[in-house]
C-alpha cells in the first residue's frame, strides 16, 4: 500500500467519527417522561413535566422532579421550564400526557398540535384525563418502589390490556381527524396514595363532552375490539353473583340503509368460563343457560343505554360512522342528520363454558 492510500484510509475512521453526534450522558440531561397540562382561563394554560433521575451510587432511588410553567403555547412553557432546569430538558422519552376534565373540556386543539407536531415524541404515546388537576397526580408521592412517572404509565398500560379499549396518541389522532367518528381517552383519579384508571372521557372533536364509568367502559371494550383475558360479573335473578373468567369478544357493526334511512346493529360474540358461583351447580345446563341469559341482559341493556347517551350528545366513538361510510350509497349530510335519531340495535350472543370449585 502507497503513502497515499495509507493516509487515506487513516482518514476514513476520523472523518466518521467527527460525523456521528456525540451521545447524550443521562446524567447530563432533564429526561421528561410525564407531561400534564391544566386549565387556567380561556388563553393561558399550566404544563407540568415530571422527571425521574437516580443519584449516583449503587443503591440510589429514583429522584422525582417537578417542573411547572403556565403560557399560551406549548412552546412557551417549555422555554419557561428550561430555564428552572439546571440540565437541558429531553422530551423524548415522554410515555403519558395527562389533560385536566376542565382543560379537556374547553378542548386540546393546542396541546394535540404540539404533541403531533414534535418529531421527537413517539405516536405510542399514552394519552389521559384527569378528573384531578394533572400537575397535582404527577406532583405526588404513591405507595410504590419505582418512579412516580413509570408508576403511573404502568398502570395506565395494565389496564389498556385488561379493562378499557387499547388507545394511544397514534389512535387518537385517527379518530381526531376522522369525519366519521370521534376519540375518547382513559379517564384517571387519585384514589389514596394510589392512582386508578376509573373510566373513559368521551369528546366531540377536540373537547370533552362526557365521561363514562369503570363498568361501562368495560361494555364499551366489549362493542369496540376483540379482545382476551377479560373478566366479567353478573348477579342472577336469585341474588347469586357469577363472574366470567378469560373472558373473550368479538364485535361486529352493520349498518343498513333502507328508503333512505340508516340503522344500525352490533352483534357481540362472548365467551367465557363462569366462575365462582356460590350456591350454584356449575354443572347443571340450565344453570349455565340462567348465567347465559343474565349476562347478555346485562350487556345489552348497558350498551343500549350507552349508545343512547352517544347519540344525544351527537358523538360517535364507538366508529359507526366509519363502518357506515364503507357502503357505496352513504351519504356524510343525510349520516349526519340522523345520526342521533336513528335505531341501534345491541345483540349480544354469549357462551359460557363451566368451571370452578364449589363449596
Amino acid at each position: 500500500m502507497n503513502v497515499k492510500n495509507y493516509l487515506c484510509c487513516s482518514l476514513i475512521p476520523i472523518l466518521l467519527a467527527g460525523c456521528t453526534p456525540s451521545p447524550k450522558v443521562l446524567e447530563d440531561i432533564q429526561l421528561v417522561q410525564t407531561i400534564g397540562y391544566d386549565y387556567v382561563n380561556g388563553e393561558e394554560f399550566e404544563g407540568t413535566a415530571g422527571s425521574s433521575n437516580i443519584p449516583p451510587g449503587e443503591q440510589s432511588l429514583p429522584v422525582n422532579e417537578v417542573f411547572t410553567a403556565t403560557g399560551k403555547t406549548s412552546k412557551r412553557i417549555r422555554q419557561k421550564i428550561q430555564a428552572e432546569s439546571a440540565r437541558p430538558i429531553v422530551v423524548g422519552r415522554v410515555g403519558l400526557v395527562i389533560f385536566n376534565q376542565e382543560l379537556a373540556e374547553n378542548g386540546i386543539e393546542i396541546q394535540i398540535d404540539s404533541l403531533q407536531r414534535n418529531p421527537s415524541i413517539g405516536r405510542k404515546l399514552l394519552l389521559v384525563v384527569s378528573k384531578e388537576k394533572a400537575k397535582d397526580i404527577i406532583d405526588s408521592n404513591y405507595s410504590q418502589s419505582d418512579s412516580v412517572s413509570q408508576y403511573l404509565i404502568d398502570v395506565v398500560e395494565q389496564n389498556l390490556e385488561q379493562t378499557i379499549p387499547k388507545v394511544n396518541l397514534h389512535r387518537f389522532l385517527v379518530h381526531y381527524y376522522s369525519k366519521d367518528a370521534d376519540p375518547f381517552l382513559p379517564l384517571i383519579e387519585k384514589q389514596g396514595k394510589h392512582l386508578k384508571v376509573s373510566g373513559l372521557g368521551i369528546f366531540k372533536d377536540n373537547k370533552l363532552v362526557d365521561t363514562i364509568s369503570f363498568g361501562d367502559a368495560y361494555i364499551f371494550k366489549i362493542l369496540y375490539e376483540k379482545f382476551r383475558r377479560g373478566q366479567f360479573e353478573v348477579e342472577l335473578s336469585g341474588g347469586e353473583d357469577v363472574s366470567l373468567e378469560n373472558l373473550s369478544s368479538k364485535p361486529k357493526i352493520m349498518v343498513d340503509k333502507r328508503n333512505g334511512k340508516y340503522t344500525a346493529a352490533f352483534k357481540v360474540k362472548v365467551s367465557g368460563r363462569a366462575m365462582e358461583g356460590v350456591d350454584l351447580d356449575l354443572t347443571d345446563k340450565k344453570t349455565i343457560e340462567r348465567i347465559e341469559k343474565a349476562v347478555e341482559r346485562e350487556i345489552t341493556e348497558r350498551a343500549e343505554k350507552m349508545v343512547k347517551r352517544f347519540q344525544e350528545l351527537n358523538t360517535d366513538p364507538l366508529r359507526i360512522g366509519e363502518k357506515a361510510r364503507q357502503r357505496s350509497d352513504f351519504n356524510r349530510k343525510e349520516w349526519k342528520e340522523q345520526y342521533s335519531q336513528m335505531e341501534i340495535k345491541i345483540e349480544a350472543d354469549v357462551n359460557a363454558v363451566q368451571s370452578g370449585i364449589i363449596e
